[in-house]
């Protein structure tokens, strides 16, 4: 960028736990940045594998850094303590496991002013130990108003749920915060902060690298059918949030296709009271929204909603059968 220029201080918020073995890589990322007017406050929540002491190394030799440690409180009690303190007017975010290409900042700040917008969002990659994955590189603009970009974060496709690939005016957070001890946090936060403004700006240039890696709070090999719940409620929550603001009278429809998906593979482990009050808990939810009807949803959609709703043990009893390939006994 034009070092004569003056421009805004953006605050990026990186919140550490445990991530000795790939903080460097992050914390670089951001230090390396084209755009230069940084605040870093990067929060250790109580790191015991000497992730810390990286923190304060790089706060060292860059004076943008503010470390703060302060006892494990979790990643949204970490960004909460970043947004408490930040000074710029502009806000983003990085995880620390993951990373971010040189101009990331530099192309959402000018994404966001030029487009005066509130919010700007780029694509990102997925990475693995093996190999990297992008969804959405064709550079495609696209302008949503406040009630757009709410109804993309439902259909959840290239407007996700996600807080690290976006910047974000200052005034976006105000009176918001992250909930603490839960997961799927960023899916608490991003609806609300765009009902609260006007424009929000996307293009699809990939400019933000996610890591999937194992024992991150978002990758788990193996089924964890509460983990299934709650991203159903995060979509519950969401949907109530649309209805109550008359956003988009399609939304209720997505409560039924997630909650068929939840209870699709739950049914499939074996039964227990816990399992059993999850599967009747998202029923009674989706029940809430009675308007959902063809041709919102397929009729073999409609089909099996209903036998849910009437028969759920015939329903286990089929997809059981389905699922082993075996043939449903004659009568």
């Amino acid at each position: 960028m034009n070092n004569m220029e003056v421009l805004p201080l953006i605050s990026i918020i990186i919140p550490v736990y445990n991530v000795n073995g790939y903080l460097e890589k992050c914390l670089h990322s951001v230090c390396e940045q084209t755009y230069k007017n940084l605040e870093i406050i990067v929060v250790d929540d109580g790191s015991t594998d000497g992730s810390g002491e990286i923190c304060d190394l790089f706060a060292e030799t860059d004076s943008r850094i503010k470390v703060i440690h302060q006892v494990n409180g979790g990643q949204s009690s970490a960004r909460n303590k970043g947004l408490a303190i930040a000074r710029g007017e502009y806000i983003g975010f990085v995880d620390s496991d993951d990373w971010i290409d040189s101009d990331m900042y530099e192309f959402l700040y000018r994404l966001l002013t030029t487009n005066n917008a509130d919010v700007a969002a780029c694509a990102h990659y997925i990475e693995t130990e093996t190999e990297t994955e992008v969804r959405y590189s064709s550079g495609t603009f696209t302008s949503f108003s406040s009630d757009e970009a709410i109804r993309a974060l439902i259909i959840d496709r290239r407007m996700r749920n996600y807080i690290w690939d976006k910047l974000f005016r200052r005034q976006a957070f105000s009176g918001i915060q992250f909930p603490e001890n839960q997961i799927f946090e960023d899916m608490a936060v991003c609806y609300r902060v765009f009902h609260k403004v006007r424009r929000i700006v996307m293009q699809d240039c990939p400019k933000y690298h996610y890591l999937q890696r194992e024992g991150s709070t978002t990758l788990d090999k193996q089924y964890d059918p509460q983990k299934e719940y709650l991203w159903f409620l995060r979509i519950y929550e969401q949907v109530k949030f649309i209805q109550d603001n008359g956003i988009w009278y399609k939304a209720p429809c997505y409560v039924h296709k997630y909650g068929m998906h939840a209870i699709n593979k739950i049914i499939m482990l074996p039964s227990s009271p816990l399992l059993d009050s999850i599967i009747k808990d998202i029923i009674g939810k989706m029940q809430e929204f009675t308007n959902v009807r063809w041709p919102q949803v397929s009729i073999l959609f409609l089909l099996k909603r209903c036998l849910v709703y009437r028969h759920l043990g015939v329903y286990r009893l089929v997809k059981t059968f389905l699922k082993s390939g075996r043939k449903m006994p004659q009568t």
